[in-house]
């Protein structure tokens, strides 16, 4: 069995960078290894180091849910007995950073 890591759907919504770009080599085995599964002559898979790492990368970030919820219920109990304080000067800079790269991209 032959599994082409470039038809999976994880790696095509994925933006190419170094995590997930393939060298020459490991494309040519990658397609070497689809027509082998296509022609049955195959049955043995392997993948990079890098391959490996990308898998277990994206089954991590496709199990969670993106919150940290430790902090979440930090923030509520903070903001329940009144001992929340905004950062005001943070929070202006990050609105004209924000507004700088939105002037950036129209």
């Amino acid at each position: 069995m032959a599994i082409d890591i470039l038809s999976d759907r994880t790696m095509r919504t994925m933006p190419e960078t170094g995590a997930n770009r393939l060298t020459g080599a490991e494309r040519a085995r990658t397609a070497a290894a689809g027509k082998a599964a296509q022609t049955g002559d195959s049955t043995e898979v392997e993948f990079t180091a890098q391959a490996q790492t990308l898998s277990r990368a994206a089954q991590k970030a496709a199990a969670s849910d993106g919150m940290d919820h430790a902090k979440i219920e930090a923030l509520r109990q903070s903001l329940a007995d009144g001992t929340y304080s905004v950062n005001y000067e943070s929070v202006a800079n990050k609105i004209i950073d924000a507004e700088d790269e939105l002037s950036s991209i129209f």
